[in-house]
């Protein structure tokens, strides 16, 4: 029997720091509106959430209890009825590329081609020109190259 002493520094000297945001939301409720003379539905009730930067969560609950509305509030997509919610502090107010919602079907624009389709951010943000080569180092990553010129129709569920 061989006995050794490993002298390692412990897990937090040696752990990278957290990447990310640190994410508030304080008191927050959603309604949307009514329609016609209905009047408004209640959505989210006095929500009380932090996500710690690099965090992950998982948010569980039936269909219809709010779990897409409070995405959709943290993207910064539409403002909530009542509470905050931050970003490091900072009001979200409007979307960012630092907090993005990927959907639960395929978004894909059905006239545009695979890569055009995933240019799209970058052209939104105007450095297209500059950042295109990204496109393709994605599309690489994810074995899409020699589907870049095809339509989503031309796509598989799981390459869409």
């Amino acid at each position: 029997m061989v006995n050794a002493v490993i002298d390692t520094p412990p897990l937090a000297a040696v752990a990278s720091p957290a990447r990310g945001a640190r994410i508030d939301v304080q008191g927050v409720s959603h309604r949307f509106p009514g329609l016609g003379s209905q009047p408004p539905l209640p959505v989210l009730a006095d929500i009380d959430l932090t996500v710690a930067p690099g965090e992950f969560v998982a948010l569980l609950g039936p269909s219809g209890c709010g779990k897409s509305t409070l995405l959709r509030l943290v993207a910064g997509l539409e403002p909530a009825s009542a509470g905050q919610l931050t970003q490091d502090g900072r009001p979200i107010t409007r979307p960012d590329p630092s907090r993005i919602v990927v959907f639960q079907d395929p978004t894909l624009y059905p006239w545009r081609t695979v890569w055009d389709n995933v240019a799209l951010g970058l052209q939104a943000r105007g450095v297209l020109r500059e950042q295109r080569g990204r496109v393709d180092q994605a599309l690489a990553l994810v074995g899409l190259t020699e589907f870049a010129g095809a339509h989503p129709h031309a796509l598989s569920g799981g390459m869409a």
